[in-house]
């Protein structure tokens, strides 16, 4: 399976990017906004294009059987480059694989994402990934959705909890949501389907298998 990481530079992305180089069974391509970074993604084995989300890539997607969505406007931007960022160009993401025939989309987003999400602190962001969403889930692209908790710079433990709706917030290592991405990759099962997860005690693949509902089957090709 040929992917391409949208947000590969962002600190989901390049974790992601390093774990899938020695991946057997996923080829990721990473994409980035600014030819410096090129070295990085050369030195992890990763080939990579240099493109902008907000003018479209379509034409980076030809012959790709995948697209992971793991750019972010960052917490320092306001609330013009968040609508930019997370809501319009995950959008124009979304149609340019409608238009260049890549089906499957893994989003990345957030618990408690709605497009009238009423939080006294993150509002607009999770407006934002609100709105997105549900343009993914209308779409007729064969999506997941993973709804972390709030994310951490810390080491993964390999274990999770994870549900179509948790009903708590929760924390999650950055580096378990890459696996939980990767190991979402893998499972047919988990198409059409919005995973909430936070750290927890059981294996990550255990729960993507579990939440899914059903077996574990090799990568969609």
């Amino acid at each position: 399976m040929k992917v391409l990481i949208a947000g590969a530079n962002g600190k989901v992305g390049t974790i992601l990017s390093g774990k899938l180089w020695s991946a057997h069974d996923i080829s990721p391509v990473a994409l980035i906004r600014d030819p410096l970074q090129q070295m990085k993604f050369t030195a992890l084995g990763v080939p990579s294009v240099i493109g902008d989300l907000e003018k479209g890539v379509g034409k980076y997607l030809t012959g790709l059987d995948a697209v992971v969505f793991t750019a972010g406007s960052g917490g320092h931007t306001g609330p013009e480059k968040t609508t930019d960022v997370d809501q319009d160009a995950a959008i124009r993401l979304i149609k340019d694989c409608k238009e260049h025939g890549v089906g499957r989309f893994v989003m990345i987003s957030a618990m408690g994402a709605d497009p009238n999400s009423e939080s006294t602190r993150i509002q607009h962001y999770l407006r934002a990934k609100g709105v997105a969403d549900g343009y993914l889930r209308s779409s007729g692209l064969d999506y997941t959705i993973l709804a972390p908790g709030t994310l951490l710079d810390e080491k993964g433990t390999g274990r999770i909890q994870a549900a179509e709706e948790l009903g708590f917030h929760g924390f999650l290592p950055r580096e378990d949501l890459a696996v939980c991405i990767i190991e979402t990759l893998r499972n047919f099962y988990t198409l059409s389907k919005t995973i909430e997860i936070v750290s927890g005690a059981d294996k990550i693949k255990d729960a993507i298998v579990e939440v899914a509902g059903g077996g574990d089957l090799p990568p969609i090709l």
